[in-house]
């Protein structure tokens, strides 16, 4: 009895961290309500307690036993746990209180303090609600050499989503014209549902490997792209998390709800769809006429509501400028951006700048088609993958930053995020010994080195170095893609993670 009480406690231990991320992110969403400082964090602690309580019942048995085995390891993932509690509720104040700029994540750089992506989203509602024909037009943005226009504190953001996604942000609008209620409320939804999605992929995958998932899940939740992205307020990471979930709810046999995700997903940013094709490939017809389903449900539903104007729009002015890249034009005069981009795309940006001959906006333009192609090929091959939990997860996580890759722009704030998922899985399916833990260690860390824009270091060094990682990451995530294609083929190579 008393072995069981000490079980149950550590259990407990273990679930307050999930759970007192999930109470500092609900301190963040009460206060975009306009609860009181005092009242957020009571009603908070409360939920983090009794989540702790849910939580540590639906845990993987043995989970505290792993812990208590290893006292080195228990003490650092204390440690991460505790830090990764800490730095949410750091930055969550910042989300409610923009005046808070020091206890943003790199509060020495200006940009990063006054970007955010959200403000797009704010303003495309706004002008759609007010009529004007061509949300995409950049100059409702910005200015016409580039010049910033602000909301509040924050730069305007230039709008290159698709249609359906005004959806999203003129309900956001209908409910609050705050914009920094948006933020703060966006803060705690985005960050739910990617805490989500991190659980519930490690539960899912079960076992050892799904155990070892758990454990380690705080180091992508205290790394500096996740915790960037959040504080951007970009949907990159719901869309991955989002698919994530999608492809979850369809191994359940949940056809509809994922069909329903993954459907808003593809028609709100696009990459997502690599998904549809391994789906496609694997022949799960069911899953793929639930999705087309509510594809086509959603696309009438945004036509009704926002009218015909902004798909117009779409297909004449930003879907040319976003093959082009002249969509981000403006951030493309700065060679750091460019040092950040991890798009295929970016690879020629970068070879141009670096003095490599032929490489122009037009061999960027061609390079991004062929890749196009080979995204296919990538889909054809995650599809013969191995059946086994982990390999699959992996090869979706794969799948969805690989097609990520095919924007002009996919900087690394958010591009690094699915390579930390996918190296802690890789890291979880490995035996904790040699050097191959030790290599993948190095991956997560480097994974969390991001460009600021701040001046480091001359600029061809700095795009030298970023292109090297780049190819790096892009080298191991098909690596990890070809894997599990030749685990599923014909049995697993030695080399292989998982």
């Amino acid at each position: 009895m008393a072995s069981f009480t000490r079980s149950g406690v550590e259990r407990v231990g273990v679930a307050l961290v999930p759970a007192g991320v999930g109470g500092v992110l609900l301190y963040a969403v009460l206060g975009g309500f306009g609860a009181g400082s005092l009242f957020a964090t009571a009603v908070s602690i409360t939920v983090a307690v009794a989540g702790a309580l849910w939580l540590s019942g639906r845990l993987p048995a043995d989970l505290s036993g792993a812990l208590r085995r290893h006292t080195l390891l228990a003490v650092l993932w204390c440690v991460v746990g505790v830090g990764a509690v800490g730095a949410t509720a750091r930055l969550a104040t910042f989300m409610v209180d923009e005046t808070r700029a020091t206890n943003s994540v790199f509060p020495f750089d200006d940009f990063f303090v006054h970007h955010s992506c959200l403000s797009a989203h704010y303003q495309s509602a706004r002008l759609h609600r007010a009529g004007v024909p061509n949300v995409y037009e950049r100059t409702n943005f910005e200015g016409p050499n580039g010049e910033p226009k602000f909301v509040g504190r924050f730069v305007t953001d230039v709008f290159i989503y698709p249609p359906p996604f005004l959806l999203l942000s003129r309900l956001g609008l209908a409910l609050s014209e705050n914009f920094a209620a948006w933020r703060a409320v966006w803060f705690g939804l985005e960050g739910a549902i990617i805490a989500g999605a991190l659980l519930a992929v490690a539960l899912w995958i079960g076992g050892r490997i799904g155990r070892k998932a758990v454990l380690l899940s705080p180091i992508i939740w205290l790394s500096l792209p996740l915790l960037l992205t959040l504080q951007f307020g970009n949907f990159q990471l719901v869309a991955i998390a989002g698919a994530m979930l999608a492809m979850l709810a369809f191994e359940r046999g949940r056809h509809a709800a994922g069909g329903a995700l993954l459907a808003a997903l593809v028609l709100s940013k696009i990459f997502p769809g690599i998904l549809v094709l391994l789906l496609m490939f694997q022949r799960r017809w069911r899953s793929l006429v639930w999705t087309a389903g509510f594809g086509v449900l959603f696309l009438g539903l945004a036509f009704a509501v926002l009218g015909a104007a902004p798909f117009r729009a779409m297909i004449s002015y930003n879907v040319p400028r976003l093959s082009s890249g002249a969509a981000l034009e403006t951030q493309f005069a700065h060679p750091d951006a460019i040092a950040a981009n991890h798009a295929v795309y970016g690879v020629v940006q970068k070879l141009s700048l670096l003095g490599v001959p032929g490489m122009s906006q037009g061999t960027a333009v061609a390079v991004s088609w062929l890749y196009t192609a080979v995204l296919i090929v990538f889909a054809a091959l995650g599809a013969r993958a191995s059946n086994e939990r982990l390999p699959r997860a992996l090869v979706w996580l794969a799948l969805l930053h690989l097609g990520s890759l095919r924007s002009p722009f996919t900087p690394d704030v958010y591009a690094q995020f699915p390579l930390l998922w996918i190296s802690v899985l890789v890291l979880a399916g490995l035996e904790w010994r040699g050097r191959r833990p030790i290599a993948v260690l190095g991956l997560i860390l480097l994974a969390n080195v991001i460009v600021p824009t701040v001046p480091l270091m001359p600029v061809s060094a700095l795009l030298g170095i970023t292109l090297a990682y780049q190819v790096l990451f892009l080298a191991f995530c098909l690596w990890v893609l070809v894997a599990q294609w030749r685990r599923g083929a014909g049995g697993m190579p030695a080399d292989a993670p998982g």
